[in-house]
């Protein structure tokens, strides 16, 4: 049952990112699983039950990785803490792990294939590309920046523009290499330096330390 279940999130996804949606009808879904049709409503009631069950194993599957990449989770009072630990060649580092993550991983990479397809034909996918690789960024960044700022770790400015800042570069980075195979360790490059020159006009210079 799992294993069907599965299988049919997987089928949908790459449907989905060849088509698009509304390309694809629920038997198209059972073909490519190799059920029938009705089997199919056994598992999902629906399409948009599949589209959204697709969007929590993102989350899912991003959450693990993230984990992994080191990147601090938890209560924003926590992160921020560990984040005061986190040198530049550890932001570096965390930083290239999750960009390899979407550049390399097959099912991220299909999930945003996806999304970018879509957010213009359909109001749920738009919603999802925004909430996941837009807004969610952007608030937690801004959260963290702020917190890190009253820690005295940067220097006192507007956390939500050190969010565009800092995320802005990377998610065009990450778009601009897509269709750059064999061009990663240039991609890579730009990511440090992005990340250090962001580290150089944000970081405190008067010698203090943060509380």
């Amino acid at each position: 049952m799992e294993n069907t279940r599965a299988a049919i999130i997987e089928q949908s996804l790459t449907l989905f990112s060849e088509r698009g949606y509304e390309g694809v009808s629920m038997r198209d879904i059972a073909r490519a699983v190799g059920i029938k049709a009705a089997s199919l409503y056994n598992h999902f009631v629906s399409k948009e039950a599949i589209f959204n069950s697709i969007i929590d194993e993102m989350a899912l599957r991003y959450q693990e990785r993230a984990e992994k990449a080191l990147v601090p989770q938890g209560e924003m009072t926590l992160v921020v803490r560990d984040f005061m630990r986190v040198d530049d060649a550890m932001l570096t580092d965390m930083a290239r792990e999750l960009f390899l993550y979407f550049l390399r991983d097959d099912f991220a990479a299909r999930f945003r294939r996806l999304l970018t397809m879509e957010q213009y034909r359909s109001a749920r996918a738009g919603d999802a590309y925004r909430r996941f690789f837009i807004d969610s960024a952007l608030d937690f960044q801004k959260s963290l920046f702020e917190n890190m700022m009253a820690l005295g770790a940067f220097i006192p400015c507007d956390p939500a523009v050190m969010a565009m800042h800092f995320y802005a570069p990377v998610f065009l980075l990450l778009n601009q290499y897509d269709h750059k195979m064999g061009h990663e360790d240039e991609a890579l490059d730009m990511l440090a330096k992005l990340v250090r020159q962001f580290a150089l006009v944000y970081s405190r210079k008067d010698g203090k330390k943060p509380v």
